[in-house]
């Protein structure tokens, strides 16, 4: 049975996911409510001129279906809500998360714990990126490593900018944790890797579950 993946966020980093995963044989669910805009096209890989102005998940697609020929790709043109998580999150394998904001981040993390599935997430900040994969019981989760959303405003692309190169590699490391996770392989889980594009130096962390998290405390 082909799994099916949900990719949240068809930018920079879900973008790299996406061809990586269908080109590997992978299902997708695009799940996005932007449209592309011109500033985007240095770094989200599977738009061109031509598709400024069209939904991000429709013009994914149609990209991955020429670049992969039979892939299978759903698209939600909409934004991750909690009370849309639970329906966009069903039948799933494995949720991808590359949204470009923390509320979103920690709503995946906490939708994907309710669906009983892994996710790795990513993130880029100019130069910087990172990647955590987690299968729930075995290393930490986004909330181990993070605990709560912020009440101060936290530096974002949209203030510091970001780099295509660092989010192609980022979105590359991403997809390999997705399908090591697949295959049911937890070496990685719980590995914080980080990415410094500028000093081309890169690095991992293992995190323990942390005690009364709100999600790991489950079991």
């Amino acid at each position: 049975m082909v799994p099916l993946v949900a990719v949240v966020g068809v930018g920079g980093l879900g973008c790299p996911v996406a061809l990586a995963l269908a080109e590997a044989g992978v299902a997708l669910r695009l799940i996005d409510e932007d449209t592309v805009e011109r500033s985007n096209l240095h770094r989200q890989v599977l738009f061109d001129e031509a598709d400024v102005g069209r939904s991000k998940v429709e013009a994914a697609r149609d990209a991955l279906r020429r670049i992969a020929p039979g892939a299978r790709v759903e698209t939600r043109a909409e934004h991750l809500v909690p009370e849309r998580a639970g329906e966009l999150f069903d039948g799933v394998s494995l949720v991808v998360e590359g949204s470009d904001n923390l509320p979103t981040k920690f709503l995946a993390a906490d939708a994907a714990r309710g669906a009983g599935v892994p996710v790795v997430h990513g993130a880029c900040v100019a130069w910087h990126g990172t990647v955590l994969p987690v299968w729930w019981g075995d290393g930490a989760c986004y909330r181990c490593v993070f605990e709560e959303v912020p009440d101060e405003e936290a530096t974002s692309c949209a203030i510091a900018g970001v780099y295509g190169p660092v989010t192609s590699v980022i979105g590359g490391l991403m997809a390999a944790d997705a399908l090591r996770l697949l295959r049911g392989d937890r070496s990685t889980a719980g590995h914080l890797a980080r990415f410094d594009g500028w000093n081309q130096t890169f690095r991992a962390n293992r995190f323990a579950r942390r005690a009364g998290c709100p999600l790991c405390a489950r079991g």
